[in-house]
């Protein structure tokens, strides 16, 4: 990415990405990912090519920025050392707040993007990048029967699961059964 997700930008810097991302969201609520142009984006988003450039590498950046800054803006300690089962109602509450605030954009998005398509299959990469780091965060110097590998990939398709399930199938889930689901697939 060429904008570090944790970096305090500035006022022009913020400008800039808002207008980036909210242009490239409006064309996926319209279009599919594989469809959408970086040129696209700029005419919309009213920015010449080099500025575009300056901030993202190609429209795969767009998702992974958005992504990792969300992230990082529910969840400000990934990067620490934590025991991830003292945080697992907490993270319950993340996702829940999570997809309350972006289920109507995400809805639409995902009508016009597979659940298994180009898009989503980059959500689901930056998904599994955030949980190596927060796997290995939460797992240092610590022994498992199972590789930690394992029980964060299963973390991470429980997450998965739950954001396709919401965005795709047009299911709606409680605060409390998302604090139930997440004890349930992650206890120890």
């Amino acid at each position: 990415m060429k904008l570090d997700f944790r970096a305090k930008l500035t006022t022009s810097q913020k400008r800039t990405t808002t207008m980036v991302v909210n242009a490239f969201f409006m064309l996926l609520t319209k279009k599919n990912f594989d469809d959408i142009t970086v040129r696209e984006v700029c005419t919309l988003s009213m920015i010449p090519h080099s500025t575009f450039y300056n901030y993202f590498e190609d429209k795969y950046d767009i998702v992974r920025w958005k992504f990792y800054s969300l992230i990082y803006q529910y969840y400000p300690e990934m990067d620490t050392v934590m025991n991830h089962y003292d945080n697992i109602e907490r993270s319950g509450d993340l996702l829940y707040d999570f997809l309350e605030e972006y289920r109507p954009i995400l809805v639409k998005v995902a009508k016009k993007n597979p659940q298994n398509g180009t898009l989503h299959q980059t959500i689901k990469e930056c998904m599994f990048e955030i949980g190596a780091i927060i796997a290995k965060n939460c797992t240092r110097d610590k022994n498992f029967d199972i590789p930690y590998e394992i029980i964060f990939n299963n973390y991470i398709n429980g997450f998965l699961e739950m954001f396709n399930q919401t965005f795709y199938n047009g299911k709606t889930y409680s605060r409390e059964q998302v604090r139930t689901f997440m004890k349930e697939f992650y206890a120890k």
